[in-house]
């Protein structure tokens, strides 16, 4: 054998020529092009809004003396949140209701003299200005009973305001003020916010290029609008285009849109930042490949896509909308091909390449 080693070696020296090294093979993880129909959309940051909040206050002056909810609890319209102490309101009440009987009393005297004193002013039995007094005084009788009826009606809807109900279904938040303390008539510092939770809003904003082709799509029946907080693989929640701004943002080139959610499980909380898709149509039989294998050059993004014997060639790439970890090939690739996906940094064109034990293909 050595010999045979040492002939070949002498008979290629002498023909000055040295064997060619096995051309080398480079690791590398394959995929497959996919193509479906698959969802176009403009994709944006949106913050989430209760639909109605309020701030409840107090509208008179008391000691606050009960509470009826715990805090972050929902509560229903109608149901009762605080009291405040009645006693000072219900005596005014029972006051102004003893004004107005005192008024009526003598309106009551002021009438009957009008009446008693009319015939005999006719006959001049009586001067016409000293009834002429009689007249203003049951005028004025009558207008201090309208008065104290006011009064009265004040007194009771003070007493009304003693308690506090729930304008709204919503979630209560964090107590501003606790029972015991004097609270002050539409003070600055609210008792507690309620938000409705259900369903709620989503604000964001899209570029003003894409408006008229956001706005042609909701013509035609409305735009759904997807949501999530990291990704939209795990987790998703789906909503409906509700309005447009009036106006484009004429600094920042955008303009707001709304959407409205369910939110029946209570996923979207106000105040947080969203990921939002708003769906404007779909692409069918789209080319969609992993994100990895797109490898970015000076003349445009490239595919190492996989020929016979192993070996690979350059494909140039139009790209399209990413979806998540893949993206839509528009031009370069074809359904069912195989490319590289991993291992790209050595390869060229016409390298050969393999896929090591335990690699995916």
């Amino acid at each position: 054998m050595r010999l045979i080693l040492f002939l070949i070696l002498s008979c290629c020296l002498s023909c000055g020529k040295t064997p060619p090294p096995p051309k080398r093979s480079y690791p590398v993880q394959l995929g497959k092009t996919v193509q479906k129909t698959v969802p176009l959309f403009i994709e944006a940051l949106g913050h989430v809004e209760p639909i109605i909040t309020v701030q409840v206050r107090s509208r008179i002056e008391g000691e606050l003396m009960e509470v009826y909810f715990t805090e972050g609890q929902e509560v229903k319209k109608d149901d009762l949140l605080f009291t405040i102490d009645p006693r000072p309101y219900e005596a005014s009440l029972k006051n102004a209701k003893g004004a107005l009987e005192q008024a009526m009393a003598n309106l009551a005297l002021a009438e009957e003299k009008v009446k008693r004193y009319a015939q005999l002013t006719r006959d001049e039995y009586y001067s016409q200005i000293d009834y002429e007094s009689l007249q203003a005084s049951y005028a004025s009788n009558m207008a201090a009973v309208q008065q104290a009826e006011a009064n009265v009606d004040s007194a009771a809807l003070n007493l009304e305001y003693c308690w506090i109900y729930a304008p709204i279904n919503g979630l209560s938040g964090i107590l501003q003020i606790d029972k015991g303390n004097l609270v002050s008539a539409d003070g600055p510092q609210q008792l507690i916010t309620l938000n409705q939770m259900a369903p709620i809003y989503v604000t964001f904003s899209i570029p003003e290029i894409d408006l008229y082709k956001v706005r042609k799509a909701h013509s035609k029946g409305g735009l759904k609008t997807l949501a999530c907080f990291e990704s939209f693989a795990t987790e998703m929640f789906e909503g409906k285009l509700q309005m447009f701004d009036n106006m484009v943002d004429s600094q920042t080139g955008m303009i707001n849109l709304r959407a409205v959610y369910e939110n029946a499980d209570r996923s979207l909380w106000p105040g947080q930042f969203v990921r939002i898709r708003l769906i404007t149509g779909e692409q069918q039989n789209a080319v969609l490949i992993p994100y990895t294998a797109i490898q970015q050059t000076q003349t445009g993004p490239i595919v190492y896509a996989v020929k016979e014997g192993n070996t690979v060639e350059i494909r140039k790439v139009e790209l399209g909308q990413r979806e998540d970890e893949n993206v839509i090939i528009l031009k370069g690739l074809n359904s069912d091909e195989t490319i590289v996906v991993e291992g790209q940094l050595n390869l060229y064109e016409g390298a050969s390449i393999f896929v090591p034990s335990g690699g995916a293909q």
